[in-house]
């Protein structure tokens, strides 16, 4: 009987192994060279934002997220992406630091007045792209640095 059962075994292993290296084979043989991983960047955003004459703006809310323009891409079915959420200081400055994941070429900056009366009144909306983001000392998946510097953003009042 143990006889019996080696030689199952043994076919059962046998079979397994030839499966495997023909699915190993026909995996290799289909394709050409892969790479692996994400593109990613380490990036810094800041900007300023004053009503109409001249004074910062504290405790609004800013969105910022990737916009793009004549995508084809596969992943993305769509031409918005947020990347975080911030609020400007009482000197109406926002800032950020990061390493993102699919950094963006363009950023677009939305600025929303959440508080009300609040911070000096209640302001519209607004929103700017900053387009054509350049990083520099990257290779490979890692595109490097880029410092991004968004121009000051005047809010008007309701």
């Amino acid at each position: 009987m143990k006889t019996r059962n080696n030689r199952y075994k043994a076919r059962k292993t046998g079979l397994f192994a030839i499966l495997l290296s023909l699915v190993g084979l026909g995996a290799v043989g289909c394709y050409g060279p892969v790479m692996y991983g994400t593109p990613s960047a380490d990036f810094s955003v800041k900007g300023k934002v004053t009503d109409e004459n001249g004074r910062p703006i504290p405790d609004l809310q800013v969105i910022l997220g990737r916009r793009y323009y004549n995508s084809n891409s596969v992943i993305y079915d769509h031409t918005y992406f947020p990347i975080d959420t911030i609020k400007t200081g009482s000197d109406g400055i926002y800032r950020m630091s990061a390493l993102g994941e699919f950094p963006p070429e363009n950023l677009q900056v939305d600025v929303n007045d959440i508080d009300g009366e609040a911070g000096g009144g209640q302001f519209e909306s607004a929103s700017v792209v900053v387009k054509d983001i350049q990083y520099k000392g990257g290779s490979g998946w890692y595109e490097g640095e880029a410092n991004i510097e968004v121009p000051d953003i005047k809010l008007k009042k309701k």
